[in-house]
C-alpha cells in the first residue's frame, strides 16, 4: 500500500478512481457525492447484473407521472374551516397528526392510494406507499409522487428503491448548500432491474406488509375515536380557546391567568389554556374516574450516556432514537454494543410506553413484542402500565388524544431545546381518565395493542423482502466473472 493511500484511510477520506465518460454524461456532476464509493459498487453490479442478460429499465418506464406539485402559498385556517394539512415528517408518522390546516390549496397537493411518495428535501429518498387514510390531507409540496403504471410493479418499485442500492441512486443527485433536494426527472433516471419471477415474490411481501400497515393505521384511529365516543368527551382543540385580544391575541396565544393560578411557574407554557380547558373537563366528567398517572403506573428517565456504535448488528442492541418513536417504520436505527457497561438500564420491556421528553415534546409509542430487549436513548422517558390498574394499550390511547397531550406541553421548560425533565416527578400528576366500565378500557386497550402489533410485523416482513432482493441481486452480480 503506498503512502497515500495510507494516508487517505487514516484520515477516512474516500478515495476514488472513475471513469471519465461518467463525468461526462448526464448532469456533468463535479460533486463528489455523486461519486461515492456507494454509488460505484451500485453502479458497477448492475452492470454486472446487465452482462448476465437481466434487463435494466428505469424508473421512468414503470411509472404514468412522476411530479411535484410546485411550492405554492399556504393560506391556514382553523381546523373547522381548513383541511388538515401533512408535513414530510408527518406524512411517516404511524398514525398522522397535522398541526395545520388550509383551505384554498392546488388540487395536485392532493394524493389517491396506492402512489409512491418520496421526500425530495432535507431527509432524501424515504418512500412510502399512500393508503386511504391519506385521502384525507393536503400533502406537503416536499414530496415526489410517484403514479404507477401497473398497481402490483409499485410493490416491487418501492422495495427497490429501499435497498441500499436503490438509496444510493436516489442520494447521490442531490443537490443544495444547506438543505439538500432532487428533482423528479432524478427518479425518472433510476435504473431498476427487472426479474419477473423475483419481482412477483417481492410484490407479493410487499404487499401483505402494506396491507397488515393499513390495518394497524385503522386499529389506532379506531381506538383513539372511541376515546371520544365511548367516554363521551369533547373533543377540544385551539379553536375551542378565547384569547385575549381576539383574533390578534390567537396569533401570540395572549391569555390571562389569576395569581391564585400560579402553581410558583411562570413561564407561559405551563398556563396555556387549552391544558387548562383538558384538566377541567377531566375534572368534571362523569364518565370515569380520574386517577395521577403515579397511580397507576410507575415512570422514570434513565441518565445520560456515552453511545459505543457498532456497525455489525450481531455485536450490538438496536437503539430507538427520540425520532424513531412516531414513525410508522422505524428509520436509520443504530445498534450500540451489547457489552456496554450499564446496557440493561436501557432497556425497554413489552408494554411500556416510550415519550419523548427532549426536542419535540409527547410523542409517544407502546413497546411491541417486536421492540421488547431493545435498547432506547435516555431522552425517552419509560411509563410502566402497573397492568393490574390499568391496560398499558387504553393509557397509550388516552396519552396519544389531546387530553394527554395538552397536559405533556404544559410541562414543558427550557430555552434552546424544549425539555420535561429527566426526573420521573414532572409527570407523576398527569390525569388519566379510566372508563367506569372495564370492558370498555379492554376493549380500546387491546385495538392499539393489536394496532403496534400489526404495525411492527409489517416492518419485519418488508425488511425481509427488502435484504432477499439486495441478496439476489448481489448473488447474480457475483456468478459475473
Amino acid at each position: 500500500m503506498d503512502k497515500e493511500k495510507r494516508d487517505n484511510m487514516i484520515t477516512g477520506i474516500q478515495v476514488v478512481d472513475v471513469p471519465f465518460h461518467w463525468v461526462n454524461d448526464g448532469e456533468k456532476r463535479l460533486d463528489a457525492s455523486f461519486y461515492a464509493q456507494d454509488v460505484i459498487t451500485a453502479r458497477v453490479l448492475l452492470d454486472k447484473i446487465q452482462r448476465k442478460g437481466v434487463r435494466i429499465d428505469n424508473v421512468n418506464n414503470l411509472s404514468n407521472q412522476i411530479f411535484w406539485p410546485g411550492r405554492f402559498k399556504r393560506r391556514y385556517a382553523p381546523s373547522k374551516h381548513g383541511k388538515p394539512f401533512l408535513m414530510p415528517s408527518e406524512v411517516f408518522m404511524f398514525l398522522p397528526r397535522p398541526t395545520k390546516h388550509l383551505i384554498r390549496y392546488p388540487k395536485d397537493v392532493l394524493v389517491k392510494e396506492e402512489w409512491l411518495l418520496m421526500s425530495r428535501s432535507g431527509t432524501i429518498g424515504r418512500c412510502l406507499i399512500t393508503t386511504e387514510y391519506m385521502l384525507n390531507f393536503v400533502l406537503s409540496d416536499d414530496l415526489i409522487r410517484i403514479i404507477p403504471k401497473d398497481g402490483e410493479k409499485l410493490y416491487y418499485l418501492y422495495a427497490y428503491l429501499n435497498t441500499w442500492i436503490g438509496q444510493a441512486f436516489l442520494t447521490k443527485d442531490r443537490y443544495g448548500a444547506t438543505v439538500k433536494h432532487i428533482e423528479p426527472h432524478h427518479v425518472a433516471n433510476i435504473p431498476i432491474p427487472r426479474i419477473p419471477d423475483l419481482e412477483e415474490e417481492i410484490n407479493q411481501k410487499i404487499l401483505e406488509s402494506h396491507k397488515l400497515r393499513e390495518e394497524a393505521q385503522n386499529l389506532l384511529w379506531k381506538a383513539e375515536e372511541m376515546i371520544y365516543s365511548e367516554l363521551g368527551l369533547p373533543r377540544i382543540d385551539e379553536d375551542d380557546i378565547e384569547y385575549f385580544g381576539g383574533e390578534i391575541g390567537r396569533v401570540v396565544k395572549t391569555f390571562e391567568i389569576k395569581a391564585s393560578e400560579l402553581d410558583y411557574r411562570l413561564d407561559a407554557s405551563y398556563h396555556l389554556p387549552l391544558a387548562h380547558l383538558a384538566i377541567s373537563t377531566l375534572e368534571r366528567t362523569k364518565a370515569g374516574n380520574t386517577k395521577k398517572l403515579k397511580d397507576i403506573a410507575n415512570s422514570f428517565v434513565p441518565p445520560r450516556f456515552k453511545r459505543p456504535y457498532v456497525k455489525n448488528p450481531d455485536d450490538g442492541v438496536p437503539l430507538l432514537q427520540g425520532a424513531h418513536i412516531p414513525q410508522i417504520k422505524p428509520f436509520d436505527i443504530k445498534f450500540i454494543w451489547k457489552k456496554m457497561r450499564n446496557l440493561v438500564a436501557y432497556i425497554v420491556k413489552r408494554n411500556w410506553i416510550l415519550v419523548t421528553c427532549s426536542g419535540t415534546i409527547g410523542r409517544l409509542a407502546l413497546v411491541s413484542n417486536y421492540w421488547d430487549s431493545w435498547a432506547a436513548t435516555n431522552h425517552l422517558l419509560r411509563i410502566i402500565p402497573r397492568e393490574d390498574e390499568i391496560n398499558p394499550g387504553y393509557l397509550t390511547a388516552f396519552l396519544l388524544s389531546i387530553y394527554g397531550q395538552a397536559q405533556f406541553q404544559r410541562l414543558i421548560y427550557g430555552g434552546v431545546v424544549d425539555e420535561i425533565g429527566e426526573a420521573g416527578e414532572l409527570f407523576n400528576d398527569i390525569l388519566i381518565l379510566k372508563p367506569k366500565d372495564k370492558t370498555i378500557e379492554e376493549k380500546i386497550g387491546f385495538l392499539v395493542i393489536d394496532a403496534y402489533n400489526k404495525k411492527d410485523k409489517a416492518n419485519q416482513i418488508e425488511e425481509e423482502a427488502i435484504k432477499q432482493l439486495e441478496r439476489t441481486l448481489t448473488e447474480i452480480a457475483e456468478r459475473v466473472k
